[in-house]
Protein backbone atom coordinates (compact mmCIF):
# COMPACT_ATOMS: atom_id res chain seq x y z
CA UNK A 1 0.00 0.00 0.00
CA UNK A 2 0.89 4.25 -0.84
CA UNK A 3 0.17 6.88 0.54
CA UNK A 4 -0.42 9.31 -2.95
CA UNK A 5 0.40 7.34 -5.64
CA UNK A 6 -0.20 9.68 -8.26
CA UNK A 7 -2.66 8.31 -10.77
CA UNK A 8 -4.83 10.08 -13.27
CA UNK A 9 -8.11 9.95 -12.64
CA UNK A 10 -10.52 11.44 -14.81
CA UNK A 11 -14.63 11.65 -13.41
CA UNK A 12 -16.68 14.33 -16.15
CA UNK A 13 -20.36 14.84 -14.20
CA UNK A 14 -22.00 16.45 -17.35
CA UNK A 15 -23.89 19.27 -16.48
CA UNK A 16 -24.14 23.19 -17.11
CA UNK A 17 -26.48 25.80 -17.72
CA UNK A 18 -25.82 28.83 -20.08
CA UNK A 19 -27.73 32.19 -20.03
CA UNK A 20 -27.94 33.86 -23.01
CA UNK A 21 -31.21 35.23 -24.74
CA UNK A 22 -33.74 33.47 -27.11
CA UNK A 23 -34.68 30.55 -25.42
CA UNK A 24 -38.41 28.44 -25.43
CA UNK A 25 -40.49 26.94 -22.96
CA UNK A 26 -39.59 22.94 -22.91
CA UNK A 27 -42.29 20.06 -21.55
CA UNK A 28 -41.25 16.98 -19.65
CA UNK A 29 -43.70 14.79 -18.54
CA UNK A 30 -43.74 11.05 -18.31
CA UNK A 31 -44.35 8.56 -15.50
CA UNK A 32 -42.45 7.46 -12.29
CA UNK A 33 -43.70 4.32 -10.63
CA UNK A 34 -43.81 3.37 -6.74
CA UNK A 35 -42.83 7.72 -6.21
CA UNK A 36 -45.54 10.88 -5.11
CA UNK A 37 -42.45 13.79 -6.62
CA UNK A 38 -39.71 14.10 -8.53
CA UNK A 39 -36.62 16.73 -8.40
CA UNK A 40 -35.69 18.45 -10.94
CA UNK A 41 -32.43 20.37 -11.42
CA UNK A 42 -30.14 22.32 -12.86
CA UNK A 43 -26.62 20.87 -13.38
CA UNK A 44 -23.77 23.07 -13.29
CA UNK A 45 -19.71 22.04 -13.91
CA UNK A 46 -19.37 22.65 -9.59
CA UNK A 47 -23.09 22.48 -8.43
CA UNK A 48 -26.98 21.13 -8.51
CA UNK A 49 -29.16 23.93 -8.61
CA UNK A 50 -32.46 22.55 -7.05
CA UNK A 51 -35.71 24.11 -10.01
CA UNK A 52 -38.52 22.15 -8.09
CA UNK A 53 -40.43 19.32 -6.61
CA UNK A 54 -42.97 18.39 -9.07
CA UNK A 55 -45.96 16.05 -7.81
CA UNK A 56 -47.22 13.36 -9.31
CA UNK A 57 -51.04 12.07 -9.81
CA UNK A 58 -51.63 8.64 -10.67
CA UNK A 59 -47.42 8.16 -11.55
CA UNK A 60 -48.04 10.53 -13.95
CA UNK A 61 -46.42 14.22 -14.27
CA UNK A 62 -45.62 17.29 -16.10
CA UNK A 63 -43.63 19.90 -16.10
CA UNK A 64 -43.36 23.33 -18.23
CA UNK A 65 -40.19 25.14 -17.77
CA UNK A 66 -37.50 28.10 -19.72
CA UNK A 67 -34.73 26.37 -21.16
CA UNK A 68 -32.56 29.09 -23.03
CA UNK A 69 -31.28 29.19 -26.66
CA UNK A 70 -28.16 27.01 -25.97
CA UNK A 71 -29.21 23.52 -24.40
CA UNK A 72 -28.59 22.60 -21.17
CA UNK A 73 -28.17 19.79 -18.99
CA UNK A 74 -31.00 19.12 -16.16
CA UNK A 75 -31.26 16.01 -13.43
CA UNK A 76 -34.42 14.06 -12.73
CA UNK A 77 -33.99 12.42 -9.03
CA UNK A 78 -36.57 10.32 -6.94
CA UNK A 79 -36.61 10.73 -3.08
CA UNK A 80 -35.35 6.92 -2.96
CA UNK A 81 -31.98 8.55 -4.15
CA UNK A 82 -32.70 7.29 -8.21
CA UNK A 83 -31.08 10.16 -10.58
CA UNK A 84 -30.93 10.27 -13.94
CA UNK A 85 -29.26 13.09 -16.60
CA UNK A 86 -30.79 14.72 -19.52
CA UNK A 87 -29.64 17.21 -21.90
CA UNK A 88 -32.61 19.46 -23.07
CA UNK A 89 -32.78 21.99 -26.10
CA UNK A 90 -35.55 24.74 -26.10
CA UNK A 91 -38.71 23.90 -27.16
CA UNK A 92 -38.41 19.50 -26.97
CA UNK A 93 -41.19 17.51 -25.47
CA UNK A 94 -39.27 15.44 -23.50
CA UNK A 95 -41.11 12.04 -21.93
CA UNK A 96 -39.82 10.28 -19.53
CA UNK A 97 -40.91 6.53 -18.33
CA UNK A 98 -39.49 5.25 -15.08
CA UNK A 99 -40.17 2.02 -13.63
CA UNK A 100 -39.31 -0.59 -10.80
CA UNK A 101 -38.76 0.74 -7.20
CA UNK A 102 -35.96 1.59 -4.98
CA UNK A 103 -32.52 -0.34 -6.03
CA UNK A 104 -34.48 -1.69 -9.13
CA UNK A 105 -34.73 0.92 -11.12
CA UNK A 106 -34.93 1.74 -14.88
CA UNK A 107 -36.29 4.10 -17.08
CA UNK A 108 -36.51 5.07 -20.76
CA UNK A 109 -36.74 8.64 -22.74
CA UNK A 110 -37.77 9.93 -26.04
CA UNK A 111 -37.98 13.57 -27.88
CA UNK A 112 -34.32 14.52 -26.84
CA UNK A 113 -32.00 13.08 -29.20
CA UNK A 114 -28.93 13.86 -26.53
CA UNK A 115 -31.34 12.68 -23.53
CA UNK A 116 -31.80 8.94 -25.19
CA UNK A 117 -27.93 9.35 -26.46
CA UNK A 118 -26.70 9.53 -22.84
CA UNK A 119 -29.32 6.82 -22.11
CA UNK A 120 -27.58 4.44 -24.67
CA UNK A 121 -24.15 5.28 -23.12
CA UNK A 122 -25.31 3.91 -19.84
CA UNK A 123 -27.05 0.94 -21.46
CA UNK A 124 -24.04 -0.12 -23.09
CA UNK A 125 -22.20 -0.54 -19.65
CA UNK A 126 -25.29 -1.82 -17.79
CA UNK A 127 -24.93 -4.58 -20.77
CA UNK A 128 -21.48 -5.48 -20.14
CA UNK A 129 -21.70 -5.03 -16.12
CA UNK A 130 -24.75 -8.23 -16.38
CA UNK A 131 -22.00 -10.16 -18.19
CA UNK A 132 -19.54 -9.30 -15.45
CA UNK A 133 -21.66 -10.59 -12.94
CA UNK A 134 -22.38 -13.96 -14.72
CA UNK A 135 -18.99 -14.67 -14.60
CA UNK A 136 -18.56 -13.63 -10.99
CA UNK A 137 -21.84 -15.85 -10.14
CA UNK A 138 -19.67 -18.38 -12.39
CA UNK A 139 -16.53 -18.77 -10.94
CA UNK A 140 -18.01 -18.58 -7.35
CA UNK A 141 -20.41 -21.40 -8.35
CA UNK A 142 -16.92 -23.18 -9.44
CA UNK A 143 -14.86 -22.38 -6.74
CA UNK A 144 -14.78 -26.06 -5.19
CA UNK A 145 -14.40 -27.64 -8.52
CA UNK A 146 -11.11 -29.47 -9.13
CA UNK A 147 -11.18 -27.44 -12.90
CA UNK A 148 -11.90 -23.78 -11.13
CA UNK A 149 -8.20 -22.63 -12.68
CA UNK A 150 -9.39 -23.69 -15.89
CA UNK A 151 -12.98 -22.14 -15.59
CA UNK A 152 -11.76 -18.49 -14.06
CA UNK A 153 -8.71 -18.69 -17.13
CA UNK A 154 -11.83 -18.96 -19.62
CA UNK A 155 -13.86 -16.09 -17.03
CA UNK A 156 -11.12 -13.87 -17.43
CA UNK A 157 -10.85 -14.56 -21.06
CA UNK A 158 -14.32 -13.23 -21.77
CA UNK A 159 -13.80 -10.67 -19.28
CA UNK A 160 -11.23 -8.57 -21.26
CA UNK A 161 -13.28 -9.32 -24.16
CA UNK A 162 -16.08 -7.90 -22.86
CA UNK A 163 -14.31 -4.97 -21.46
CA UNK A 164 -12.47 -4.32 -25.20
CA UNK A 165 -15.52 -4.81 -26.70
CA UNK A 166 -17.53 -2.33 -24.44
CA UNK A 167 -14.85 0.47 -25.34
CA UNK A 168 -14.80 -0.40 -29.00
CA UNK A 169 -18.42 0.63 -28.46
CA UNK A 170 -17.91 3.94 -26.82
CA UNK A 171 -14.66 5.13 -29.55
CA UNK A 172 -17.40 3.78 -32.40
CA UNK A 173 -19.87 6.69 -30.46
CA UNK A 174 -17.46 8.77 -30.72
CA UNK A 175 -16.10 8.51 -34.23
CA UNK A 176 -19.78 8.57 -35.80
CA UNK A 177 -20.57 12.13 -33.53
CA UNK A 178 -17.84 13.68 -31.81
CA UNK A 179 -19.67 16.96 -31.42
CA UNK A 180 -22.68 15.33 -29.19
CA UNK A 181 -22.63 16.58 -25.65
CA UNK A 182 -23.52 12.69 -24.14
CA UNK A 183 -20.23 11.99 -25.25
CA UNK A 184 -18.80 13.61 -21.98
CA UNK A 185 -20.48 10.31 -20.46
CA UNK A 186 -18.08 8.14 -21.89
CA UNK A 187 -15.35 9.19 -20.19
CA UNK A 188 -16.77 8.59 -16.75
CA UNK A 189 -17.80 4.79 -17.68
CA UNK A 190 -16.09 2.18 -16.13
CA UNK A 191 -15.93 -1.45 -14.87
CA UNK A 192 -14.91 -0.99 -11.46
CA UNK A 193 -11.96 0.98 -11.70
CA UNK A 194 -11.37 0.25 -15.19
CA UNK A 195 -12.08 3.03 -17.36
CA UNK A 196 -13.37 2.24 -20.47
CA UNK A 197 -11.71 5.15 -22.55
CA UNK A 198 -8.47 6.26 -20.62
CA UNK A 199 -6.64 9.63 -21.68
CA UNK A 200 -3.31 7.84 -21.14
CA UNK A 201 -4.27 5.40 -23.93
CA UNK A 202 -7.06 7.30 -25.64
CA UNK A 203 -6.02 10.95 -25.41
CA UNK A 204 -7.07 11.38 -29.20
CA UNK A 205 -10.62 10.25 -28.08
CA UNK A 206 -10.53 13.39 -25.95
CA UNK A 207 -9.32 15.84 -27.87
CA UNK A 208 -11.84 14.80 -30.82
CA UNK A 209 -14.25 15.53 -28.64
CA UNK A 210 -12.82 18.49 -27.37
CA UNK A 211 -12.34 20.23 -30.62
CA UNK A 212 -15.84 19.42 -32.01
CA UNK A 213 -17.59 20.51 -28.83
CA UNK A 214 -15.69 23.17 -29.11
CA UNK A 215 -16.65 23.96 -32.69
CA UNK A 216 -20.04 23.50 -31.63
CA UNK A 217 -20.63 25.66 -28.42
CA UNK A 218 -17.70 27.64 -28.24
CA UNK A 219 -18.88 29.71 -24.81
CA UNK A 220 -20.93 26.71 -22.96
CA UNK A 221 -19.35 26.51 -19.39
CA UNK A 222 -19.23 22.55 -19.70
CA UNK A 223 -17.08 22.49 -22.80
CA UNK A 224 -14.94 25.54 -21.39
CA UNK A 225 -14.76 22.92 -17.70
CA UNK A 226 -14.04 20.20 -20.05
CA UNK A 227 -11.67 22.10 -21.72
CA UNK A 228 -9.12 23.22 -18.50
CA UNK A 229 -9.86 19.70 -16.99
CA UNK A 230 -8.41 18.25 -20.47
CA UNK A 231 -5.46 20.56 -19.63
CA UNK A 232 -4.75 19.49 -16.62
CA UNK A 233 -4.72 15.77 -17.43
CA UNK A 234 -1.86 16.95 -20.37
CA UNK A 235 0.14 18.40 -17.63
CA UNK A 236 -0.57 15.61 -15.38
CA UNK A 237 0.69 13.18 -17.93
CA UNK A 238 3.93 15.25 -18.76
CA UNK A 239 5.08 15.06 -15.54
CA UNK A 240 4.43 11.43 -14.85
CA UNK A 241 6.60 10.97 -17.88
CA UNK A 242 9.05 13.21 -16.72
CA UNK A 243 8.87 10.82 -13.45
CA UNK A 244 9.02 7.36 -15.01
CA UNK A 245 12.37 8.89 -17.09
CA UNK A 246 13.78 9.60 -14.23
CA UNK A 247 13.06 6.57 -12.54
CA UNK A 248 13.54 4.43 -15.05
CA UNK A 249 17.40 5.74 -15.36
CA UNK A 250 18.01 4.65 -11.81
CA UNK A 251 18.91 1.32 -12.70
CA UNK A 252 20.93 -1.14 -10.35
CA UNK A 253 24.72 -0.16 -10.84
CA UNK A 254 24.18 3.68 -11.67
CA UNK A 255 25.36 6.17 -9.14
CA UNK A 256 22.72 7.75 -6.79
CA UNK A 257 21.88 10.89 -6.74
CA UNK A 258 23.34 12.83 -4.10
CA UNK A 259 20.83 14.54 -1.38
CA UNK A 260 21.95 17.44 1.01
CA UNK A 261 19.19 19.00 3.29
CA UNK A 262 19.26 20.15 6.98
CA UNK A 263 18.29 17.97 9.89
CA UNK A 264 15.98 18.77 12.26
CA UNK A 265 18.70 20.52 14.44
CA UNK A 266 19.69 22.83 11.11
CA UNK A 267 22.78 20.97 10.47
CA UNK A 268 23.62 19.96 6.58
CA UNK A 269 23.37 16.36 5.98
CA UNK A 270 24.61 15.12 3.00
CA UNK A 271 23.86 11.17 1.09
CA UNK A 272 27.44 11.30 -0.09
CA UNK A 273 29.01 11.54 3.31
CA UNK A 274 28.52 7.92 3.82
CA UNK A 275 30.06 6.15 1.38
CA UNK A 276 31.57 3.22 2.46
CA UNK A 277 28.55 2.08 4.00
CA UNK A 278 25.71 0.28 2.47
CA UNK A 279 22.81 3.05 2.68
CA UNK A 280 19.08 2.67 2.55
CA UNK A 281 17.84 5.76 1.56
CA UNK A 282 14.29 5.63 3.00
CA UNK A 283 11.64 8.18 1.79
CA UNK A 284 8.93 8.62 4.69
CA UNK A 285 6.41 11.18 6.27
CA UNK A 286 4.96 11.42 9.74
CA UNK A 287 1.66 10.84 7.91
CA UNK A 288 2.48 8.28 5.82
CA UNK A 289 0.35 5.16 8.11
CA UNK A 290 2.19 2.45 5.34
CA UNK A 291 5.63 3.92 6.25
CA UNK A 292 4.93 4.05 10.13
CA UNK A 293 3.96 0.53 10.22
CA UNK A 294 7.22 -0.09 8.71
CA UNK A 295 9.50 1.71 10.74
CA UNK A 296 9.97 -0.87 13.23
CA UNK A 297 11.01 -3.91 11.08
CA UNK A 298 13.42 -0.96 9.89
CA UNK A 299 14.87 -0.38 13.33
CA UNK A 300 14.91 -3.92 13.91
CA UNK A 301 17.05 -4.38 10.42
CA UNK A 302 19.31 -0.98 11.84
CA UNK A 303 20.27 -2.83 14.84
CA UNK A 304 21.44 -5.97 13.07
CA UNK A 305 23.62 -4.59 10.52
CA UNK A 306 24.50 -1.57 11.90
CA UNK A 307 27.87 -2.57 12.80
CA UNK A 308 28.60 -4.50 9.27
CA UNK A 309 28.18 -1.65 7.41
CA UNK A 310 24.71 -0.53 6.64
CA UNK A 311 23.34 2.79 7.86
CA UNK A 312 19.83 4.57 6.68
CA UNK A 313 19.28 7.89 5.13
CA UNK A 314 16.17 9.04 6.06
CA UNK A 315 14.48 11.68 4.01
CA UNK A 316 10.73 13.22 5.15
CA UNK A 317 8.05 14.34 3.04
CA UNK A 318 6.75 15.94 6.03
CA UNK A 319 5.12 19.79 5.15
CA UNK A 320 1.51 19.17 3.30
CA UNK A 321 -0.49 22.33 3.07
CA UNK A 322 -2.69 20.49 5.99
CA UNK A 323 0.08 20.10 8.47
CA UNK A 324 0.20 22.96 10.83
CA UNK A 325 3.42 22.18 11.87
CA UNK A 326 5.61 19.60 9.57
CA UNK A 327 8.51 19.82 12.07
CA UNK A 328 7.10 19.16 14.82
CA UNK A 329 5.25 16.46 13.39
CA UNK A 330 8.35 14.99 11.69
CA UNK A 331 10.25 15.32 15.33
CA UNK A 332 7.74 13.83 17.14
CA UNK A 333 7.29 10.51 14.72
CA UNK A 334 11.26 9.92 14.47
CA UNK A 335 11.05 10.07 18.66
CA UNK A 336 7.70 7.79 18.47
CA UNK A 337 8.92 5.20 16.48
CA UNK A 338 12.81 4.96 17.49
CA UNK A 339 14.64 6.01 14.69
CA UNK A 340 17.71 5.81 16.18
CA UNK A 341 19.79 6.28 13.45
CA UNK A 342 21.64 10.28 13.09
CA UNK A 343 20.83 11.17 9.40
CA UNK A 344 17.66 12.69 9.05
CA UNK A 345 16.78 15.33 6.35
CA UNK A 346 14.08 17.40 5.22
CA UNK A 347 13.04 20.52 2.97
CA UNK A 348 9.64 20.09 4.97
CA UNK A 349 8.22 21.22 1.38
CA UNK A 350 6.05 17.48 1.37
CA UNK A 351 5.50 16.59 -2.47
CA UNK A 352 7.06 19.59 -3.31
CA UNK A 353 10.65 18.29 -2.22
CA UNK A 354 13.51 18.69 -4.53
CA UNK A 355 13.77 15.18 -3.91
CA UNK A 356 10.63 13.59 -5.84
CA UNK A 357 12.03 14.85 -9.43
CA UNK A 358 15.64 13.62 -8.65
CA UNK A 359 14.59 9.91 -8.09
CA UNK A 360 11.25 9.76 -10.02
CA UNK A 361 8.85 8.33 -7.37
CA UNK A 362 5.41 8.80 -6.97
CA UNK A 363 4.34 7.47 -3.65
CA UNK A 364 5.74 6.34 -0.34
CA UNK A 365 7.31 4.52 1.50
CA UNK A 366 9.88 4.52 -1.36
CA UNK A 367 13.52 2.94 -0.80
CA UNK A 368 16.48 3.09 -2.45
CA UNK A 369 19.69 0.76 -1.15
CA UNK A 370 22.95 1.72 -2.24
CA UNK A 371 26.31 0.04 -2.22
CA UNK A 372 29.48 1.29 -0.71
CA UNK A 373 30.56 3.19 -3.66
CA UNK A 374 27.67 5.22 -3.91
CA UNK A 375 25.74 3.32 -6.61
CA UNK A 376 22.58 1.37 -6.48
CA UNK A 377 21.84 -1.78 -5.50
CA UNK A 378 18.21 -1.89 -5.95
CA UNK A 379 14.80 0.13 -5.35
CA UNK A 380 12.09 -0.52 -3.02
CA UNK A 381 13.20 -2.88 -1.00
CA UNK A 382 11.31 -3.34 2.58
CA UNK A 383 10.14 -6.00 4.77
CA UNK A 384 11.67 -9.27 4.43
CA UNK A 385 12.99 -8.72 0.50
CA UNK A 386 14.98 -5.84 2.25
CA UNK A 387 15.98 -8.25 4.86
CA UNK A 388 16.87 -11.05 2.52
CA UNK A 389 19.29 -8.31 0.20
CA UNK A 390 20.77 -6.75 3.54
CA UNK A 391 21.86 -11.32 4.32
CA UNK A 392 23.13 -11.60 1.01
CA UNK A 393 25.22 -8.20 0.97
CA UNK A 394 26.20 -8.32 4.71
CA UNK A 395 26.20 -11.80 6.01
CA UNK A 396 23.65 -13.19 8.84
Amino acid sequence: MKIKTLGIALSFIVLSACNQDGGGQTTLEGSVENSDVIYVSLLSPMQIEKLDTVELTDSRFSYTFEVDSIPNFYAVETPDGYGLPLFIAPGEKVELTVTGDKGNRKYEVSGSEESERILKVTDILRDAMAEVDRLDSLNQSAMDSTNFMSIRMKSDSILKHVTEETSQKYKSMIDEEPGRMSNLFIFSQGMGRTPMITPQDDMEYFEKVLVALKEKYPNHPHVVNFDERIGKIKEALAAQEELDKVKESLQPGSPVPNISMTDPNGNMRSLDDLKGKVVLVDFWAAWCRPCRAENPNLVRMYKEYKNKGFDVFSVSLDGLPQQPNPKQDWEEAINQDGLIWANHVSDLQGWNSGVVPKFGFNGIPYTVLVDREGNIIATELRGPTLEAKLKEILGS
